[in-house]
């Protein structure tokens, strides 16, 4: 019959369909992966093949799972409360309390994709609708930026000799998204060079030739500057043949179509698109693992 295993991996639960079989020659019993389920916050009924539905075993795991993740729900909505609160007054000691409980049960990158970057899009809508003050805003921001700096500060870095660095085309002017991204690096033991927020394409193309990164990740936030960070992108890979990558909220709204045209121009354009900080670690440090058997050159700039 078959059943549910469950694995955890960084503090994470995966769940796997899996079936036992007897080696009647062994005379032992194996198990057999039918369907790799992902993680377990995100499986339902129906990622279960239609044969295994009625599976009484499986529908227990299920039940249990979606008490638990109404649970957590529930959970997560009172600390993005406390965090909202803390960052409109200041308090930074609460908000670090907060994430060193939170990160202990579960990981820095979750902080950040399931509170603190919640809690900062709710700041700005509210701001844009003019239901917050722009000094609240900018008390908010700050007070952010500011966790981020001493969440990375209180961690133990183990430097793996990887460089990626991190920038925002000219015109874009928010940095936070970008100091997400280097923290959660850092924390895998990952160099990070950040130009964020914008600079010019010069000194782009010059923090390449002297920092020497495996791969380079460019930010936007904003749709009107996705025009500028496609220059960026034409303007790199005139002088390199480094992989690129481009994310950001910009990015999470275009369409599939669009996202193609833009990576048919390119030979070493990697999209990210609406994906966990997990996600995208996983893809950078795929990208670096590639690169490490290829050679990368990067002409130096005459202004």
């Amino acid at each position: 019959m078959a059943f549910i295993r469950i694995k955890k991996i960084k503090g994470l639960e995966y769940y796997y369909l899996v079936e036992s079989q007897w080696d009647p020659h062994k005379k032992i019993s194996s198990q057999h992966i039918i369907k790799y389920l992902g993680n377990a916050k995100n499986v339902n009924i129906d990622d279960i093949p239609e044969k295994h539905k009625t599976n009484p075993k499986i529908l227990s795991i299920l039940a249990l799972n979606s008490k638990i993740q109404q649970e957590k729900n529930l959970y997560l909505a009172d600390l993005k409360d406390q965090v909202f609160e803390a960052l409109k007054n200041g308090e930074i000691n609460k908000i670090l309390i907060i994430a060193d409980t939170f990160i202990k049960q579960s990981n820095l990158s979750e902080f950040y994709d399931l509170i603190l970057k919640p809690v900062m899009h709710k700041v700005g809508n509210l701001w844009e609708m003019n239901e917050l003050d722009i000094s609240t805003e900018h008390v908010c921001s700050n007070i952010a930026n500011e966790v981020i700096h001493l969440l990375n500060g209180g961690r133990k870095k183990i430097h793996k000799g990887d460089k990626v660095l991190i920038c925002t085309p000219e015109g874009e002017i928010h940095g936070l998204p970008c100091k997400v991204l280097e923290s959660v690096l850092i924390a895998e033991g990952i160099d990070v060079v950040n130009l964020s927020p914008s600079v010019p394409t010069t000194s782009v193309l010059e923090c390449m030739v002297e920092s020497n990164p495996c791969i380079l990740l460019i930010s936007v936030s904003f749709s009107e500057n996705l025009g500028s960070a496609l220059r960026l992108i034409k303007k790199i890979e005139c002088h390199s043949n480094i992989p690129l990558i481009l994310g950001g909220s910009a990015v999470d709204n275009m369409d599939t179509v669009e996202i193609d045209r833009i990576m048919s121009r390119s030979h070493s354009l990697h999209v990210i698109k609406g994906t966990t900080l997990e996600k995208v670690v996983n893809t950078i440090q795929t990208l670096i693992k590639d690169t490490k058997s290829e050679s990368t050159v990067i002409h130096r700039v005459r202004r």
